[in-house]
């Protein structure tokens, strides 16, 4: 609804409470000057971090969420991809653009994999978080650490060879068999990412699709994936891509089906 409009209902609204005696107008007026009057005078005066000035803001959603928040946000885009690995991602602290967290797992061990998932978590905090600067990896917990774990079975990652790097150029994707299983590889800007090859709406084939910047577009449906963590860009809440664990080892790509 247009302001003005909206000005004119709301005064048609209290005038007809008048004439019909209806007190309650003028308690509606006094409730939203006491809400909005002295919020909108801080707001005025750039004191946006203000208790009264803050609540104000969210009440209409217009609060800017706080950097940890953004951060957060930004990670959950890949921390399926970094689940895929047998790893975990654990935010540590945010201050002026400098980002620390805690990668442990799988993906820890692994140099190669690793890098790959640091170069993922930097160009989502890029794409998400406008203040960043630099992302910092601190060490897991030391060796003799005692944390109680429940007892359960881990299969680590059993990595086979699907190719070589130069045969998948930058903007391209790429089906092979590892294993008897379709894998579906895509290039993003230099950095390969791979998934189970199916389609989540049906299992069709992504093969023959295209890989729009970093998203892999379906040639059946024109589903949108996030080449990069695998999770549907068109509709959020459905169903991704499966994830494959990845590593570029002497020139080739490897991938860990046993695992995804």
């Amino acid at each position: 609804m247009e302001f003005d409009a909206a000005v004119a209902q709301l005064e048609a609204l209290v005038e007809t409470l008048e004439r019909e005696g209806d007190k309650r107008a003028l308690l509606l007026l006094q409730l939203i000057d006491a809400i909005h009057r002295p919020a909108l005078e801080l707001i005025a005066r750039g004191e946006l971090e203000h208790p009264l000035a803050s609540a104000l803001l969210a009440m209409y959603d217009l609060a800017p969420p706080d950097e940890r928040t953004l951060v957060e946000e930004a990670l959950d885009e890949i921390r399926p991809y970094i689940h895929s690995h047998g790893g975990e991602l654990e935010l540590i602290d945010v201050s002026g653009g400098v980002v620390r967290v805690r990668m442990s797992g799988s993906c820890h061990d692994c140099a190669a994999s690793a890098m790959t998932l640091r170069r993922g978590i930097e160009q989502v905090l890029r794409e998400r978080y406008p203040a960043f600067r630099e992302v910092i990896a601190e060490e897991a917990r030391q060796p003799g650490t005692r944390i109680p774990l429940p007892l359960v079975q881990v299969r680590r990652p059993v990595f086979a060879r699907a190719g070589a790097v130069g045969e998948l150029p930058p903007g391209e994707l790429s089906r092979v068999q590892v294993a008897g299983v379709p894998v579906l590889l895509a290039n993003v800007e230099g950095e390969i990412y791979a998934f189970r090859d199916g389609c989540a709406a049906d299992g069709m084939p992504l093969e023959g699709g295209r890989l729009a910047g970093s998203v892999i577009v379906c040639p059946w449906h024109n589903c949108g994936y996030d080449a990069r963590t695998g999770k549907r860009v068109d509709e959020p809440d459905e169903p991704g891509l499966t994830a494959v664990p990845i590593a570029v080892r002497d020139g080739m790509v490897q991938v860990a089906v046993n695992v995804a």
